[in-house]
């Protein structure tokens, strides 16, 4: 006995047929002719079938109303906006739940203010076709919301060692090498032995606003949903960064920017200057791995039309690839700006930056608040990620300030 199509199915078929019809009738018309024998039989047993399909599919829909029950029986995804409306009138569907209760377990005893909990996780996009009809594709399963950050970090570019999904507190050692030292015939020799440390990174705690309008969260579809994903990313991303690549002063809350101490000033900058960052980690015996500049678009732009000589025969200090120095450069406005006396000075940064570590702990944190902007028909969503960001090779990077 064939298996029983279920509801979706059947709207398939449906369309398969009408579409089946079309090109039988379209076909004729085209080469202006009458129907073939064979052409008009394909197209009775096509009327007969679709009688059938519309008569089962009334019959389906009246058992559902008597039941209360909708039509659409397929299991639903997760569905971001969805989850935002449930948490407002605080009603959650099972599928919100069961997303919420694996975000909880993700936080490993970190404290809480959210009403969604969203997971880190990798999970593959699970998305069925929209019924041509009106009405209804299987949700993507969007959980994996702080994965996709790495597309969006300059970090990401220049290859920093980003790892997610961390739970406890991270201890990289340190160690400064051992020494040798040259001694006479029997002379004692020299303790050469190197010293350990450990660079210690915490979470903490990132918070960042995005506002979401009731009209688009009355939608409930896929694009939607990943538009609320990338406002969310990008507000992490932006946040991320900027406290990376800044000059904020020390806090036990957040971790050092580049610029927190700021270096001597580089004034103008010229091909000599450029060299010199590369020269300074060369001399540290650390000129390998990630290796890149990264910098503020205004001394990019201007290090397009600035020439390498006072004769132009070595060209642009930027050449045509995009390269400096034969290196990459990534640029952001996320670097540091108005430093030193004058105010007038841009970071810049060279380095290998495999030896920076950017770690993210737990899971996404979300307080949905529908009443501060209510009065602009808005929702506010409140992120609290958890992040801790640091050189771990000092060695590895050099920085400066130009204009």
């Amino acid at each position: 006995m064939s298996k029983e199509k279920s509801t979706t199915e059947l709207r398939d078929e449906r369309n398969q047929l009408i579409t089946r019809g079309k090109a039988i009738t379209e076909t004729a018309k085209t080469e202006k002719r009458q129907l073939k024998t064979e052409e008009t039989d394909e197209l009775g047993v096509i009327q007969i079938r679709l009688a059938d399909i519309s008569l089962e599919l009334e019959e389906r829909a009246a058992a559902n109303k008597g039941k209360g029950e909708s039509h659409k029986t397929e299991k639903r995804g997760f569905s971001l906006t969805r989850a935002i409306r449930e948490s407002i009138s605080g009603n959650y569907s099972d599928e919100s739940l069961a997303v919420i209760e694996r975000g909880k377990a993700q936080m490993s005893g970190m404290e809480t203010t959210g009403n969604l909990i969203i997971p880190v996780e990798e999970r593959a996009a699970v998305v069925a076709g929209t019924d041509a009809n009106g009405g209804y594709a299987i949700d993507t399963d969007l959980l994996d919301i702080l994965t996709p950050l790495r597309a969006k970090l300059i970090l990401s570019q220049v290859g920093a060692n980003i790892v997610t999904g961390l739970t406890n507190n991270v201890g990289i050692p340190k160690y400064s090498g051992t020494t040798a030292a040259w001694a006479g015939e029997t002379a004692t020799a020299a303790d050469g032995t190197g010293t350990f440390s450990k660079l210690n990174f915490t979470p903490k705690r990132m918070a960042a606003v995005t506002l979401i309008s009731k009209q688009m969260l009355a939608q409930d579809s896929l694009s939607v949903d990943m538009m609320l994903r990338d406002q969310l990313i990008q507000a992490i991303a932006a946040k991320l960064e900027a406290t990376i690549f800044g000059k904020d002063a020390t806090a036990a809350t957040k971790p050092d920017g580049f610029f927190t101490t700021a270096p001597a000033a580089g004034g103008v900058v010229d091909w000599g200057k450029v060299v010199a960052l590369e020269t300074a980690i060369n001399t540290a015996n650390a000129l390998e791995g990630n290796l890149a500049y990264v910098i503020h678009p205004a001394i990019y732009g201007l290090l397009k039309t600035k020439v390498k000589d006072t004769s132009g025969a070595g060209g642009f200090i930027i050449s045509g690839d995009g390269l400096l120095n034969g290196h990459k450069c990534l640029v952001t406005t996320n670097v540091a700006s108005g430093l030193q006396t004058g105010a007038n000075e841009y970071g810049s940064i060279f380095g290998n930056w495999a030896d920076y570590f950017v770690g993210q702990w737990g899971a996404l944190d979300l307080t949905v608040d529908p009443y501060t902007m209510a009065d602009q028909g808005q929702v506010k969503l409140v992120v609290n990620a958890y992040f801790d960001a640091g050189i771990r090779r000092d060695e590895s990077f050099a920085k400066t300030t130009w204009k």
